[in-house]
């Protein structure tokens, strides 16, 4: 007789779907909106528990299960879309930045959108068809999204996640079958799960992998939107600017490569944007009020900072007899020819992006601008910024002329065993320098000094100051401390990834915990290291005139990926030097990183440990058909013989110790059809427990008993 009705199936364990439903909740919560973990966990498991008891209520009538799952999709994304709308926070940004700063309407969309998608396949998989290993699916959701957004989940919540499931798989419905003796083959349920299993793996492909990363760049705001106020001006000859923060760093950056500018030059080279003094504990930026002024008499102060110029007149008054008390020290300076004394370099930039902008990108040590069509006057702040009073019209172009000048060790080394003011003032007074140039450097150093005062007031992390001391040990120069620590950061192998999305945006957790991020973090991580070492530095943002995008017609295209932040220090001597640790960094995917392979084997030992327990019937009889090899033939029948009772006493819900071996026969000729094979095992057991006989047949019967689980199991038993 065959049956082949769908089996009706007993309720799940309720206790169980809501520990593991709560599990997952806490988990989307930690990754989405952390800062209210445990009041969002609250409401997501609330909601998503309560769509699964709709289900639950409905396991017996499908009809009316499958018109619930139609209102709760329908309901879902009506509120998703109605708060999306509301809201002022892109999808996008609330994904993937929800853990730095909550937005409540963006938290109501997406808690029943995943409530949704929680709630409805528990229940499916642990209900209406029954299958544990499906129930991997929704724990999927929480651990890669994490593994985007958020670094990963803490090992509390992936150890809550795994109890969840092991009480979820242990409370799943079981199946209610017919007393008589049946041929079951649901064909119609495996279609089914097969089609559920499908459809429900598309949906989390696309909401782990379909959804757009975030098209931050790491400056975030082009050129032409460098203004957010109207500037003033200050005594008819200032202009008050840059008042923006820096950027930060939210981790899946999209480099765009749209030409923003055009740059002619000799060398691949850092050219700057703007600058920022004081840094914030979330990880920003800002100028400080005293450093937004802008002035136009700027061009004769930054011509007279020429280094080469000084060292080569320091020196040359050294050979003819003056400076007497410093003349050992000056001899040690090199000669340069009077052809090199300025080096003088022009760079010609294009703008070609449409911007109308007012700010003038420019290289260190720049020393005059000349914009084409604008005859207007060019304001140049103390931090070395450079904007004009108006814009000076699209896709505009300018030459800058710049110092190109590598740093004098001779010099910087010689201002750090002397006083540069008195050595200056020696030199004007004896004629070697003028006073203009020696007013330029005296006030350059004194602007640096006061700088370095004002701006340690906010003190610097411990743990900063710490690490600083112990990267500059032993070194006396500022220079010496400032390479150390830009390179430093490739010592300790710290790596430049552009897709990895930080749980925090600060120096510290750059420096002490992820040592992973973009050139924003290696630049505020570089400023601080080298503020702790008393060196005064500021954070500055550009571009970078890259080699890979020198074009056939002599011009760098800069794009909005060439964006860049670095540290600017300065050294005696040589003035404002860059500081770059990026350029020391790995590149993600070029480093032997093992830190993932202890959470991949966690991840593997899970899941071999959930394939054991769903499959530990079929592991238990390989191990047994293994073990039935390498015995005798006593061993054989014993092993063969207790086995087969242990299937019988199953069938007929019996005690083994207490069932004999024509019962065994019997129950397995009635419920199996299978007595021929019954009675071969049986009668050689007898044989062997009564007579102490071994039969022949012995290495027949695990054949026989084969068939008996075959049969079982073909017919559900």
């Amino acid at each position: 007789m065959k049956n082949h009705s769908t089996p009706a199936y007993q309720g799940a364990e309720l206790f169980s779907a809501l520990v593991f439903i709560c599990a997952m909740s806490a988990a989307l919560m930690y990754t989405i909106c952390n800062s209210v973990v445990f009041q969002t966990t609250c409401i997501m498991t609330a909601l998503t528990f309560g769509i699964y008891m709709i289900f639950y209520a409905l396991r017996k009538k499908k009809a009316y299960a499958f018109f619930a799952f139609l209102a709760c999709f329908f309901v879902v994304t009506i509120i998703f879309s109605v708060f999306i709308r509301l809201s002022r926070v892109s999808p996008v940004d609330f994904l993937f930045r929800a853990s730095e700063y909550y937005d409540a309407t963006m938290a109501a969309a997406f808690i029943p959108l995943f409530s949704f998608i929680i709630g409805f396949p528990t229940a499916y998989f642990s209900v209406y068809i029954p299958r544990p290993a499906f129930l991997l699916l929704p724990a999927f959701i929480p651990l890669l999204l994490s593994a985007k957004t958020s670094n990963g989940l803490p090992a509390g919540y992936v150890v809550f996640m795994a109890v969840g499931y092991a009480l979820v798989i242990l409370g799943v419905s079981r199946p209610e079958f017919p007393k008589e003796n049946v041929y079951f083959d649901d064909k119609k349920s495996r279609f089914e799960r097969l089609g559920a299993l499908g459809i429900f793996g598309l949906v989390i492909a696309a909401v782990i992998y379909c959804v757009p990363r975030s098209t931050e760049t790491p400056l975030g705001d082009y050129l032409d939107n460098a203004f957010k106020v109207r500037s003033t001006f200050f005594a008819g000859n200032g202009l008050s600017n840059f008042t923006n923060t820096s950027s930060v760093n939210h981790g899946s950056n999209v480099l765009s490569e749209n030409v923003l500018f055009y740059a002619s030059a000799d060398k691949p080279m850092i050219v700057s944007r703007w600058f920022f003094d004081e840094y914030n504990d979330d990880g920003h930026w800002t100028a400080h009020k005293d450093y937004t002024t802008g002035w136009t008499n700027w061009r004769t102060y930054k011509q007279n900072l020429n280094t080469a110029v000084l060292s080569s007149k320091l020196r040359v008054a050294a050979d003819v007899g003056k400076l007497s008390e410093y003349a050992e020290l000056l001899k040690t300076l090199p000669k340069i020819p009077e052809e090199n004394y300025y080096n003088t370099r022009l760079m010609r930039i294009y703008i070609a992006d449409k911007s109308n902008t007012r700010v003038v990108i420019h290289p260190n040590m720049t020393v005059d601008v000349s914009i084409r069509g604008y005859d207007d006057k060019i304001y140049r702040t103390l931090m070395d910024e450079m904007f004009t009073d108006k814009n000076f019209g699209q896709n505009a172009s300018y030459t800058l002329s710049y110092y190109d000048q590598t740093p004098n060790k001779a010099l910087i080394y010689l201002f750090e065993q002397v006083d540069m003011e008195e050595l200056l003032s020696a030199a004007e007074e004896e004629g070697v320098i003028s006073e203009t140039e020696k007013e330029a450097f005296i006030n350059e150093r004194n602007q640096a000094a006061e700088y370095r005062e004002k701006i340690l007031e906010e003190p610097i992390s411990p743990r900063i100051t710490a690490l600083a001391d112990e990267i500059t040990d032993g070194l006396s120069s500022d220079y010496e401390k400032a390479l150390a620590i830009e390179k430093w950061f490739g010592e300790a192998r710290f790596v430049y990834d552009l897709d990895f999305i930080p749980r925090e945006t600060t120096a510290e957790y750059f420096l002490f915990e992820s040592r992973r991020g973009i050139c924003t973090d290696f630049a505020s991580a570089a400023a601080l290291l080298m503020r702790a070492a008393d060196i005064p530095t500021r954070y500055g943002e550009g571009f970078v005139l890259d080699a890979d995008n020198f074009n056939e017609y002599g011009y760098y295209a800069v794009k909005a990926a060439d964006a860049h932040a670095f540290a600017m220090g300065y050294i005696e001597g040589y003035g404002w030097l860059e500081i770059d640790g990026t350029k020391y960094a790995i590149v993600a995917g070029e480093e032997e990183d093992n830190s993932i392979i202890p959470f991949i084997l966690l991840i593997i030992a899970i899941i071999l440990g959930t394939l054991a327990f769903i499959f530990r019937e079929r592991l238990a009889e390989v191990i047994f058909a293994v073990g039935v090899c390498f015995r005798s033939d006593r061993g054989k029948i014993r092993a063969v013989y207790l086995r087969t009772r242990k299937l019988a006493c199953k069938i007929a819900d019996k005690e083994p110790k207490s069932t004999t071996s024509e019962e065994v026969r019997g129950i397995i000729s009635n419920s199996l059809m299978l007595g021929a094979e019954a009675e071969e095992i049986t009668s050689c057991a007898d044989a062997l427990f009564y007579n102490d006989t071994v039969d022949p047949r012995a290495g027949k019967l695990y054949a026989n008993y084969r068939k008996i689980l075959k049969m079982k199991r073909k017919m559900r038993k």
